[in-house]
This record gives C-alpha cells, sequence and structure tokens, in this order.
C-alpha cells in the first residue's frame, strides 16, 4: 500500500482500448487497484480539459471516495472510463498524491469466436447473393 488512506495502483493493472466505428472512436480505460477496506469508489475524471498541448496523450485523474465505515480488509477495487478521442495514443492516468503512470492505447480486437461468427455470416450473405442472381 502506498498509504492507509489510498489505494495502491500499478500501470500493469490498467488497460486502455480504442474502439473504432463509422460514428468515431472511443477508448475504454480499465484499471484495478488493492485499496485497504472494501466500499471505496474509483473514478477517472479529465485531468486536462480545454487546450491540450500534445493530443496524442489523453490524461486522466483517477479519484477516490474512501468509505466512512468499512471493516480494514484489502480489497481490489477497478475503475473504468469511455472517452470519445479520435488521436490518443497513450493515457497518462494522475493522482494527487503519488506519481502517475503512462498506459498506451492498444486497437481493440475481436474474440476468435466473433470472428469466426462473421465471417461465417459474411459466406451465408454471398450464398444468398448468388442465389438471387
Amino acid at each position: 500500500m502506498t498509504a492507509p488512506n489510498h489505494c495502491d495502483f500499478s500501470a500493469a493493472d490498467f488497460r486502455a482500448t480504442a474502439i473504432e466505428s463509422s460514428a468515431g472512436r472511443l477508448i475504454r480505460v480499465t484499471g484495478s487497484g488493492l485499496c485497504p477496506t472494501s466500499g471505496w469508489e474509483l473514478r477517472l475524471v479529465a485531468a486536462n480539459p480545454g487546450v491540450v498541448p500534445h493530443p496524442e496523450t489523453l490524461w486522466l485523474e483517477l479519484r477516490e471516495f474512501e468509505p466512512r465505515k468499512a471493516p480494514r480488509v484489502v480489497t481490489e477495487t477497478t475503475v473504468e472510463a469511455i472517452v470519445e478521442d479520435s488521436r490518443a495514443r497513450e493515457i497518462v492516468v494522475r493522482f494527487g498524491w503519488r506519481e502517475g503512470f503512462t498506459i498506451p492505447v492498444v486497437a481493440a480486437s475481436l474474440p476468435r469466436s466473433r470472428r469466426a461468427a462473421r465471417r461465417a455470416s459474411d459466406a451465408a450473405r454471398g450464398r444468398l447473393a448468388a442465389s438471387a442472381l
């Protein structure tokens, strides 16, 4: 633990995934940390609203909200943010009490089963189109 009144986080426990669509690009940032008790609420919020000097870097601040009463049991707690951004290639996660870290934005990939299902449905459409001729 970094401090008794804060959760402990590592860049290895965070991931930023870019999801591209015809409507734009979304970045899903997920992560987790070990909190000193259960009941903590975590939020990722924009850390640099307004003019951004480096548009390829998106800055988020992790904010913690400590529970009023909770038993002292170390608990894994998750956090997630979804941000619309067309240019970010990395995410900087900042903290108010310690040094932050940077994680890369990686492209989302479909699970193997979804890719196979998509190919099968594409093939089915091809047969339907061929039979309509």
